[in-house]
This record gives structure tokens, C-alpha cells and sequence, in this order.
């Protein structure tokens, strides 16, 4: 799927009446009334944005009951435990933003934060380009002052600091521009290898727009007291699922998991219905107020009743994959973690090709190695067997060159003890659409329909910035009628 967007009547007309058609096939007439859960409010998605909400609501004593496909809550964070060392490894969110919302939600359900180490005692970082198989020597540029330029570029939009509704209209002809003219034009090109840590996961991210692109990097990530600025760092738990875990004891059987949404009827003035298929079987809710918290991509939202003006704003929006593995019989030295440098990909400032591995990355557990492996834009998603066999050839080649040092050339059995899709991720729509005033239409669905909409795609990949917009929005959300939410 490339960047190009369809937009005809023709092309929303045909999704209205799928979507229509859809909802018209699951009836309640079917279930009991044993079956039927009543809610203040039904929440769709169980991951930061959604399982945040289900807690704010309900410590606003309102009832509440999340449906989630997955068979847990936390969404993009994932976490190993190995069985032998008992250490956690985590295989999605790693670090959290230090900020009061993000003490305060650990502190609600009593779990002690740390200074994250970005470093492992002992380990090293080596240079490989995955595509050649052999060692690369990156170039050496002045990264500090680049770093600084970048810094200057984003101080000139304070606005970054909040939701996407912020951003003014008309957009800043540079926030348009893809986010490798606007390198090249404010001559960031040294600062491309630190950025690129970030935005793993984000497809071929020098063609993002600018705005999505610089909106993971807020003047609030350049504070004197930020991690980014030489401050006292990020935070993290010993488990990073374990807010999620007690979140799901406390929701009880209403965290309704490997679950999915069959249809639903927002027609109604105070009312929402939602047919919901669980391992047990169908359920209906019935609900004051609906929050998806989900991608909002358009095949995500199968079984909503979307009306004409939600299909033609859902149905620009495109997402692209990440996949996380944990490996072992690699045949990479514990000591080792290995960087992806594109050599010979200097029209996009040396970074990874993809479809491929990004990096290979060592652990606290002799012998584990996790990988990050992202789809470009126009192959954007991959099966399992196809992601590992992308990583059993990187080695391989890595081998053949001599390029894992200390490894004895032989091929080894790979094996993979965990695997993550993080797909759809980095949720975007393209600039040509931001210019129109996306956005604007976007937000403008709050609270319409007994409806609000939160996640990654109105903020940015940001625990902390998700859960500070959420908490405002569900906030306002209660405070409120029924109507519009601005925010």
C-alpha cells in the first residue's frame, strides 16, 4: 500500500453500505438477557489508550467493560519473562517519559518505578550493513550541533506539546514537507542516526510528513530536566506489563479478552448497542458513551456503524509494521548488539532498507537477542515465517562475511522463544490530507454519535503523551453532554 490516497464518493459510498450491511447481519434478538451487559461506558481496545480510559472512568465510579481481540491488555507492550533468571525483557514499550502522569498511574496501582539503563554493562555496539553482510563504518558528523539545529527547528511549534487538534490552520508550509526534505533543508542530516532510533517501526520515515514525523519530539523532549537534555532519564518497571496485568484483576470479567466487536447501533440519543463475540460467546452492551481506542484504520473498525461522515475521514489513514522477536542459537555474542547501517542507501541518509531488520539487539539473559524487524511503505504487512526467514538470511550473511564476531562461520538452528506484531503502527495519513484540514475533521468526531476517539493516531507513539491526552479527554468527557468534545 503506497502513500496515494483514494477519495471518491464512489470509493466511501461502497464502505458506508459494507459497514451498513454489516451491522445489519448481527441481531440481539439472539442473546439473553444474561448476556447483556449495561455500562456507563464500553471501550474498545485494551491497550495504553484503552485501558487507561476503562481505569480513569472507573475511578470516576462509573461502570465500565473493555473488549479486547488480544488474550491481554497492554497492546504495545510486551513482556518476556525468562523463566530460568526471572529477569523481564521487554518486547514493545522499553522506556516511559518522566512525567507526572506517568508516576501518578504507576503509583495508582502501587508499582515502583526506575531510572531506565539504556546501556548493558559489558556490551558493545558493532556496525553492520544486514543487506551486504559486512562490517560498515558509519560517517562521522557533527551530531551535537545537529542535534541542537533540530532542536531550534522545534521550538518554533510549542504546539507539538499537545494533541494533533492543536495544530493551526492553515499547517506550516514546513510541518508538509516529507521529513527528508525538511532534514536536508535545515542541514540535520547528522542528527538522521540518533532520530532513527525513534522511529523504528515508521516505514520509510524520511517520507512521513514532517508534522508526524517531529510530533515524537516535542519541546518537551528538549527540557532541562528530559532524559533527551541530560537530565535524570526515563523510567521504567521491572515488568512493564504489570500495570496491565493488575488493571485486568481489577476490570474482572468486564475485560472481555479475544474478543471482537460484530456490530454496533449509535443511533440512538443516550444510548449505544454493541454485539460483542467472546470465547464464551456473544455478548451485548449496552452503553451511555463509546470509546475506540483502537488504530482507526478502516478494516480495524469492522462491525462499527460508520456513518458518512466517519468513512470518508477513517478511510484515509494507512499504518505501517513492526514485528519484535526474541531469539536464541543466533550465533550473536552475548556482548554484542548489532546496528543496521544502510551503506549503501545515501539517498536516505544511510538508514536500514527495508523491508528488513532494523537491529539485533543484546540482552540481561545469556544467549537471548531480540530483533526489530519493519515493512517499507509499499509492503507494509508480514507473516511470522516471512519475518524470520528475513532474520535467518541477515545472518547468514552475516556469517558468510565473518561479520559476527567470535562465531565460528557455522549456520545454526534460529529459534524463536517470543514474537510481537506491533502492525498496524504509526498510524498516518499524508500531507496532502493534513494541509485540508484533516485533523480538524478528525477531532471534530469527538463526542459525536456518543463517541470519542483516542490512541497513538491523535497524539504520537508516546505512553506519557497518550495517557495525558487521554486522561484529559476522558475527563472532559464526563463533565460534559452529550455533543461535541473539543479538545
Amino acid at each position: 500500500m503506497g502513500r496515494s490516497s483514494k477519495n471518491t464518493s464512489s470509493i466511501a459510498s461502497f464502505a458506508l453500505i459494507g459497514w451498513a450491511a454489516a451491522a445489519l447481519i448481527q441481531r440481539d434478538t439472539d442473546i439473553s438477557p444474561q448476556t447483556t451487559l449495561n455500562v456507563d461506558v464500553c471501550v474498545i481496545g485494551g491497550g495504553a489508550a484503552g485501558t487507561y480510559s476503562a481505569i480513569k472512568s472507573k475511578d470516576l465510579n462509573k461502570t465500565v467493560v473493555v473488549v479486547e481481540q488480544q488474550d491481554r491488555l497492554g497492546g504495545h507492550t510486551k513482556t518476556f519473562v525468562d523463566p530460568g533468571s526471572n529477569r523481564s525483557i521487554e518486547l514493545g514499550v522499553g522506556e516511559l517519559e518522566d512525567t507526572p502522569i506517568v508516576r501518578e498511574w504507576f503509583a495508582r496501582f502501587k508499582i515502583p518505578l526506575y531510572q531506565y539503563n539504556f546501556t548493558i554493562p559489558g556490551v558493545t555496539s558493532e556496525y553492520v550493513d544486514f543487506q551486504t553482510g559486512q562490517i560498515a563504518t558509519p560517517k562521522q558528523g557533527d551530531l551535537l550541533g545537529a542535534w541542537d539545529a533540530f532542536q531550534m527547528q522545534v521550538a518554533k511549534y510549542p504546539f507539538l506539546d499537545y494533541s494533533l487538534n492543536s495544530v493551526p490552520f492553515p499547517v506550516p508550509a514546513d510541518l508538509l514537507l516529507p521529513f527528508g526534505q525538511f532534514i536536508t533543508k535545515y542541514n540535520l542530516q547528522d542528527a538522521v542516526p540518533y532520530l532513527s532510533l525513534y522511529a523504528q517501526g515508521w516505514g520509510n520515515f524520511v517520507t512521513l510528513p514532517t508534522l508526524l514525523a517531529i510530533k515524537y519530539f516535542p519541546p518537551s523532549f528538549f527540557s532541562p530536566t528530559s532524559l533527551y537534555s541530560g537530565g535524570p532519564g526515563a523510567l521504567a518497571a521491572k515488568d512493564n506489563s504489570l500495570i496491565y496485568e493488575k488493571a485486568t484483576k481489577e476490570l474482572g470479567p468486564n475485560a472481555l479478552l479475544s474478543s471482537t466487536v460484530l456490530s454496533m447501533d449509535r443511533s440512538a440519543a443516550d444510548l449505544v448497542k454493541i454485539t460483542v463475540q467472546t470465547p464464551s460467546g456473544k455478548k451485548l452492551i449496552c452503553a451511555k458513551k463509546l470509546i475506540s481506542a483502537i488504530p482507526p484504520l478502516i478494516d480495524n473498525l469492522k462491525g462499527f456503524d460508520l456513518n458518512e461522515t466517519e468513512v470518508p475521514i477513517f478511510n484515509k489513514f494507512q499504518g505501517h509494521s513492526w514485528y519484535v522477536g526474541l531469539v536464541n542459537s543466533s550465533g550473536v555474542p552475548d556482548n554484542v548488539t548489532l546496528i543496521n547501517y544502510g551503506t549503501n542507501n545515501t539517498k536516505n541518509f544511510n538508514l536500514p532498507v527495508l523491508p528488513g531488520v532494523y537491529d539485533i539487539f543484546a540482552t540481561m539473559v545469556p544467549g537471548l537477542h531480540y530483533f526489530l524487524f519493519g515493512g517499507n511503505d509499499s509492503q507494509p504487512n508480514f507473516t511470522q515465517p516471512q519475518v524470520e526467514t528475513s532474520l535467518q538470511d541477515t545472518l547468514t550473511r552475516l556469517r558468510a562475511k565473518g561479520s559476527i564476531s567470535g562465531s565460528s562461520g557455522a549456520t545454526k538452528a534460529l529459534s524463536i522463544i517470543d514474537f510481537s506484531s506491533h502492525t498496524p503502527y504509526e498510524v498516518f495519513v499524508s500531507s496532502d490530507q493534513i494541509a485540508k484540514g484533516f485533523y480538524n475533521k478528525l477531532f471534530a468526531l469527538q463526542g459525536q454519535r456518543n463517541t470519542y476517539w483516542t490512541g497513538a493516531a491523535f497524539v504520537t507513539h508516546s505512553s506519557a503523551a497518550i495517557w495525558n491526552y487521554t486522561d484529559q479527554l476522558v475527563t472532559k468527557m464526563w463533565s460534559e453532554g452529550p455533543g461535541t468534545t473539543t479538545l
